[in-house]
């Protein structure tokens, strides 16, 4: 009975630990270049779920969205990414500042 109630009590712990380390949070990156910013940001509705989300940019005090997606995991950080990387090629220096699991 003893052994039972550990390997049960010890089940629970390891789903609440594997829960808690799927958590999503949003990943920003800032783009810097001769002292102006971009902020490049996947927002997910969800803590728990890479969809929905949405593909935010912040420029010149003026908010985008870019793209989101309801269903297809991973579309909004490819396109995020890719976007980072047209910034680096026109010479802004891009940082992740927040990422998810």
């Amino acid at each position: 009975m003893r052994s039972t109630s550990f390997s049960v009590m010890a089940a629970g712990c390891l789903l609440s630990l594997m829960s808690a380390s799927s958590v999503m949070a949003d990943q920003t990156y800032v783009c810097t270049q001769a002292g102006m910013e971009r902020i490049i940001s996947v927002v997910y509705q969800s803590p728990e779920e890479s969809v929905p989300c949405e593909v935010v940019y912040q420029k010149d005090g003026e908010v985008q969205k870019l793209w989101n997606a309801d269903s297809e995991q991973g579309y909004c950080e490819r396109n995020a990414e890719a976007f980072v990387d047209r910034q680096r090629g026109w010479g802004w220096e891009c940082n992740l500042t927040g990422s998810g699991s």
